[in-house]
């Protein structure tokens, strides 16, 4: 199903959280809503399921208007991060409600009940209550219960940031299983940006309640709109410098700068960086910390610029010590100059 949002507006007593807000959801795409705790994320998601009232605006879901609809004749579903399972009812019961609100026989709902749990891979548990469960199999029963409910559009906000890194990633990994499978439309909320990146077709950046950048997570993370969303994703490397008849010269590095002559800052990620490949950029050694799967080494370039670069392999490397790289700018971004970076 798709999702249009035209100059949405919402908030609380308090005032507008979401400014004049519009989004376009493609059918059968799965959204990331990304951004720091506080920008409006879960504001919009309660304002697209009916939960929060709409200020102003339009909100369509294929085509037709549900700004004014109830919650429960939207065709929305969200799956919370308490995941608000009935401790009194069975896992079956709790996942069979949504069609039992719909009129389904008790026979019929308990069936469907029984393969959705399949689903979810959680079959055997329906005869269990909620508080038998671990916290991932409690935030599989939810997710069942969510796709019961046979959605049109899927909303999850924050549902798997209780869940250990391991859980955390099955969970993931069965959720863009089954969005695929059942070709349903997702919208989720995070301020992880790994699992935006990992997870989305799209990726919308939130600041403020308004949208900063939406785009593919390579775009987004490669190709950053703003300073603001380049550092949102961190691992910015800042080198600056100035450009001159379309040259960008700074800090040992000239290259092609399709920009204004005058003073900018060449934004790189830490992958321009190549130690294998002699060349010119002289580095100082800073610090080298070993992390398990990596280590992080922080190298201090001849005009102060500052990298940090995890490396898999085996590091002899130790603080003080010199090599020689080079830089790769395919993927500079140009910034105007400010005093401090």
């Amino acid at each position: 199903m798709k999702l249009t949002l035209e100059n949405l507006s919402a908030g609380y007593d308090a005032g507008l959280v979401l400014k004049t807000l519009s989004l376009h959801v493609n059918e059968g795409e799965f959204l990331s809503l990304l951004g720091p705790s506080g920008c409006g994320k879960t504001t919009l998601l309660k304002t697209i399921a009916g939960i929060l009232p709409a200020r102003s605006g339009s909100i369509f879901l294929d085509g037709q208007d549900i700004t004014n609809l109830p919650i429960h004749k939207r065709g929305t579903v969200v799956v919370f991060q308490d995941m608000r399972l009935f401790p009194h009812r069975t896992v079956a019961e709790n996942v069979a409600f949504p069609l039992k609100m719909q009129g389904a026989p008790k026979a019929e709902r308990l069936k469907e009940a029984r393969w959705f749990l399949e689903k979810v891979q959680m079959e055997g548990y329906g005869s269990r209550k909620p508080l038998e469960l671990s916290g991932g199999q409690k935030q599989r029963v939810a997710l069942a219960r969510a796709l019961a409910a046979g959605p049109k559009l899927l909303l999850l906000d924050e549902p798997f940031s209780s869940l250990d890194e391991n859980l955390r990633e099955d969970m993931r990994n069965l959720v863009l299983k089954l969005q695929k499978e059942l070709k349903m439309t997702v919208i989720l909320v995070t301020h992880d940006r790994e699992e935006a990146l990992a997870m989305s077709d799209r990726v919308a950046l939130m600041f403020h309640g308004e949208l900063l950048q939406i785009g593919t997570p390579r775009e987004v993370y490669d190709h950053p709109s703003c300073r603001l969303a380049a550092d949102y994703f961190g691992n910015c490397v800042y080198i600056r410098g100035r450009v001159a008849s379309g040259v960008f010269l700074g800090g040992g590095v000239s290259c092609p700068a399709p920009v204004a002559d005058g003073a900018w800052d060449m934004m790189l990620r830490p992958q321009g960086l190549d130690m294998e490949k002699p060349g010119g950029y002289r580095l100082v050694v800073e610090a080298v910390s070993f992390r398990g799967n990596d280590t992080l080494l922080s190298l201090r370039a001849e005009d102060g610029t500052l990298w940090k670069k995890a490396v898999t392999h085996l590091v002899t490397l130790k603080p003080g010590d010199c090599i020689r790289g080079s830089v790769s700018v395919e993927n500079a971004v140009f910034f105007p100059c400010q005093d401090s970076v």
